[in-house]
């Protein structure tokens, strides 16, 4: 609607100016056309740069990771790739939901946070909170149609939730683990460190259930592993 006036009122304008030169309702038709145009435009910029009319809405998606890496040997721990921006303190994680992806999908960098946060349960999982502007009622969607506002995207927040068996690399980490998976020298001094020590933990826990050890296993495993990057 505002779009169809201010057509109309920018076509009065036309037609009060140039063609009616000389008739007595002329600065009262150019006056009525212009304050017509300039509403339609503060509306337009009101909507526009104000959301008004507009009310924000809010979509919650949750998806279960894979490893960022395909094909990865099954001795490596699950894996959550970021690429460092700037000075390090920003980053663009990496990420896959399922199997079949070939390479792991970025998040985008506009209108967009994200975060890392510890696990409670033994599954990775991504949730996605998507806010969108949409018409606050069937009028005002009607007064601004055709601005192509309904339903843009606001702001997206990605937050992934990773357990402790997991690890967060940069891609500059993962190459480096990649090259300690293919040593089998160095591959038997993280096993033979993780033996040592998961032994000394049980010595001093003689009740430890066989759960426990298998979760002190793969803890222990990450933090020698996490040792070997650095």
């Amino acid at each position: 609607m505002v779009i169809i006036a201010l057509i109309i009122a920018t076509l009065g304008l036309f037609w009060a100016v140039v063609l009616l030169n000389g008739h007595q309702l002329r600065r009262w038709l150019i006056g009525g056309f212009l304050i017509l145009f300039l509403g339609m435009i503060g509306l337009l910029i009101a909507n526009d740069n104000f959301q008004y009319g507009m009310v924000k809405t809010h979509q919650r998606t949750t998806s279960t990771l894979v490893s960022s890496i395909p094909n990865q040997p099954a001795s490596v721990p699950n894996v959550l790739l970021y690429q460092p921006l700037g000075n390090g303190t920003e980053k663009v994680y990496l990420y896959r939901t399922n199997t079949s992806q070939a390479k792991p999908q970025a998040v985008p960098t506009k209108h967009v946070s994200s975060k890392l946060k510890i696990a409670t349960s033994d599954q990775a999982t991504l949730t996605v909170t998507t806010s969108r502007w949409q018409y606050r009622n069937d009028w005002q969607h009607a007064l601004f149609a055709f601005s192509g506002e309904q339903n843009r995207v606001a702001h997206r927040d990605y937050t992934f939730r990773l357990p402790q068996t997991w690890l967060s690399l940069s891609t500059t980490e993962a190459k480096q683990l990649a090259k300690i998976m293919k040593s089998p020298v160095r591959q038997q001094a993280i096993k033979t460190k993780v033996t040592e020590q998961v032994a000394k933990a049980v010595k001093q826990d003689s009740k430890m259930s066989a759960s426990q050890r298998s979760a002190l296993i793969q803890k222990t495993t990450i933090v020698v592993l996490k040792a070997q990057l650095k």
